[in-house]
């Protein structure tokens, strides 16, 4: 898994219609037929942390249905604020529940300003997963964004991961501000079993600081959509790309769509 970050082209939009996509497309799609998908979320026991302490990464793996998924490989990797890789691990296993635990030891002399957390997950017979969280060492004098989880669900935010042609998909994204006062854009992309980008959507984001905040996008697919394993990737940027802005945090999850 590259530190370097993928830099995704989009057409800019700041509102919450359909966004047509400009190629090159240069997000990470996750390409999967098998009809089987899986979801990860990963978080660290604390948002902020002083130099010298642990951080704590938990997470859980499941399935299409919700189920737990044992014996995932897990790999995770923790970047400094200058893009520098910390720390690299790929013998993690999850559990029987599905879930992962690894610790991180930041020195004394740790970099104060935001880490980035990247987990993936694979297992014979599902496609490969990717998700990122992040946390700050000492205090943060920007704006320090989280997607804490990005999952497929209803109207409501219950989750589900299988759905029917015709059915309305929602992608829930949950987003939490570490740092100072944030504006800025959500971005969802949702690609089909072959990896071609069907729809994105954007819509602006203000958070104040320590601020959680739950955003939806709803998606729907035409009842002659193809079936099987649809990737969504979730991104957070400062403002629109042609002025200027960047992306802050991203995560991806994936679901199942049945005839």
């Amino acid at each position: 898994m590259s530190s370097a970050a993928t830099t995704p082209v989009y057409a800019d939009s700041i509102s919450q219609a359909t966004v047509q996509l400009q190629p090159p497309v240069t997000i990470p799609i996750i390409i999967g037929s098998s009809g089987t998908a899986l979801s990860m979320v990963v978080s660290t026991d604390q948002p902020q942390y002083q130099p010298n302490s642990i951080v704590n990464v938990q997470g859980q793996v499941t399935d299409a249905s919700g189920n737990p998924v044992p014996d995932a490989t897990i790999t995770v990797q923790v970047d400094t604020p200058t893009g520098a890789e910390l720390v690299y691990t790929n013998n993690i296993l999850t559990n029987s529940a599905g879930t992962f635990q690894t610790q991180v030891a930041l020195g004394a002399n740790a970099q104060s300003g935001t880490y980035t957390v990247f987990a993936s997950a694979s297992k014979p017979g599902y496609p490969s997963i990717t998700t990122q969280t992040a946390f700050v060492v000492g205090t943060s004098s920007t704006p320090s964004v989280i997607i804490k989880s990005v999952y497929s669900g209803d109207n409501n935010g219950n989750p589900m991961q299988t759905f029917t042609n015709g059915q309305t998909i929602w992608i829930w994204i949950v987003i939490q501000n570490i740092g100072t006062p944030f504006q800025g854009v959500v971005w969802v992309q949702v690609s089909s079993p072959s990896g071609v980008s069907v729809q994105i959507k954007t819509q602006s984001l203000q958070l104040q600081a320590d601020q959680t905040a739950d955003e939806s996008f709803a998606i729907s697919l035409p009842g002659n959509a193809p079936i099987g394993v649809y990737s969504v990737n979730a991104l957070i940027s400062d403002k629109l790309i042609s002025q200027g802005g960047t992306f802050l945090a991203s995560s991806e999850t994936q679901f199942d769509l049945t005839g």
